[in-house]
């Protein structure tokens, strides 16, 4: 243990057995397993922080560094989006034989064996399988003086769990790590609206007296498993969003925040530990202003701003075009394309084609213009969002800069094609299958009157 003492960082590599996980979290609950399927990125921040203080005492955290799923592209095909998005190495084992066996346990354990021979020396290998067969892997990693962590889904054979330096738990892991995330957008967005209206009901409740200087109570900071932020940067971090926050006259969404602490403050890939600027604002002393978790996210004032009501949209965007939003919510996930429904993006193309055509195309000066009129129109949008809007309607062949003649009908027609062309190219390069369902689905995403 002297090895790790003192430790700062831990160099993880995972390996994961996907059609082993994922057969036998099926056997259990199908639900949990496509949450394991199609939303890698939120385990993947569970096992960064997991049971690091039982290992190795405070002040540690693991960086996992290398990430390798297996599966079987004829029988998971659909997942392996979910798991490139999330900055996997997906490795292709098709079945071999009559019986289906897949070569993924070779490839694992080739896999391993270079790692425990890399210039980069991994202290710690995980593997997510119950295959008993790689107990003898396990017992090589220990010879090389590094820990193994398993996670196995239902019976283990005995021998296979003393090989092992940890056993992550598998009630842990599925309570923890599945559970609580949940991919069923409905619940969730509900939850955090029912939380965070319960909590601004609190915050009223328990509100000091009209002469007191602090007008809400706040909930204290979470503790977030690996987070190390030094107190310098909390501050500036917090003068920052305080700043943005009181010169905005809405709820600031969090793309907004990400752009302009990333272009004015040096923030890590993985926000000081925390993964995300979700996980690391539950860790800061916000004050009197407000986290809402639905929808992207946001930071507000409460005595200045009102609540986004981000569940309205997508409750009414389900109802009425139920299969084209299942498309749609994939689409959003796996590559960014802003989640409005087929009216708001009728709203959308209809002011950028009137704002090109008024003030000709600029590509900050359109999105800034365009910023403004959404919020006055009440479409739920940000810059970023705007921009990446915007850009695909480029990418996609409809030349904005051109756009100061002609009427404004065509003009329309030719950004929604355009834009429609290029979220079928990000869905393609996304390795979402799009057949001639799909690309009349999304086609009529952005031609309302088609739906």
């Amino acid at each position: 243990m002297h090895r790790f003492q003192n430790f700062e960082e831990i160099f993880s590599a995972l390996y994961v057995d996907f059609d082993n996980i994922y057969t036998r979290l099926s056997e259990q609950d199908p639900a949990l397993a496509r949450t394991f399927a199609t939303n890698p990125q939120r385990w993947v921040r569970w096992l960064e922080g997991h049971a690091l203080r039982m290992m190795y005492g405070d002040g540690v955290r693991r960086r996992i560094l290398k990430r390798c799923c297996y599966l079987n592209p004829i029988r998971y095909h659909e997942f392996r989006p979910y798991f490139i998005r999330s900055a996997f190495q997906v490795v292709d084992c098709p079945p071999l034989t009559n019986y289906g066996k897949t070569s993924a346990d070779i490839h694992l354990v080739m896999d391993c064996m270079d790692a425990l021979a890399h210039v980069t020396r991994f202290d710690e290998i995980i593997i997510l399988s119950g295959d008993a067969d790689f107990t003898p892997l396990l017992l090589r990693i220990q010879e090389h003086a590094r820990r193994s962590l398993v996670l196995s889904v239902g019976y283990t054979s005995p021998a296979y769990a003393a090989a092992c330096s940890w056993r992550i738990r598998e009630d842990w892991f599925l309570s923890q790590a599945l559970e609580d995330q949940r991919e069923d957008a409905e619940r969730e967005e509900r939850d955090a609206v029912k939380t965070e209206v319960h909590h601004e009901e609190r915050t009223v409740s328990k509100a000091a007296p009209k002469d007191a200087e602090t007008p809400h109570q706040t909930e204290r900071p979470e503790k977030v498993p690996g987070l190390i932020l030094p107190a310098h940067k909390r501050v500036r971090l917090v003068e920052t969003i305080r700043q943005m926050v009181a010169e905005s006259a809405v709820p600031v969404p969090l793309p907004s925040i990400v752009q302009v602490l990333q272009r004015e403050q040096e923030i890590p890939a993985n926000w000081f530990g925390a993964g995300t600027l979700r996980d690391l604002l539950k860790s800061l002393d916000l004050g009197t202003m407000a986290f809402v978790q639905a929808g992207p996210g946001f930071v507000m004032d409460p005595e200045r701003h009102e609540r986004p009501d981000v569940d309205k949209f997508r409750d009414e965007f389900r109802q009425k075009h139920p299969q084209l939003y299942e498309l749609a919510l994939k689409a959003h996930r796996l590559t960014d394309i802003p989640m409005l429904n087929p009216e708001q993006y009728a709203a959308l193309f209809t002011m950028l084609a009137e704002e090109v055509r008024t003030n000709k195309f600029s590509r900050t000066g359109t999105v800034r213009n365009l910023e403004d009129r959404c919020e006055d129109e009440g479409v739920p949008v940000n810059a970023a969002q705007i921009a990446f809007i915007v850009e695909a309607v480029i990418r996609g062949g409809a030349n904005l800069a051109g756009t100061g003649a002609g009427g404004q009908e065509t003009n329309q027609e030719k950004m929604r094609a355009a834009y429609a062309a290029s979220t079928i190219e990000l869905c393609r390069l996304a390795q979402v299958e799009i057949g001639e369902r799909e690309r009349e689905l999304i086609e009529s995403w952005f031609h309302p009157a088609t739906v």
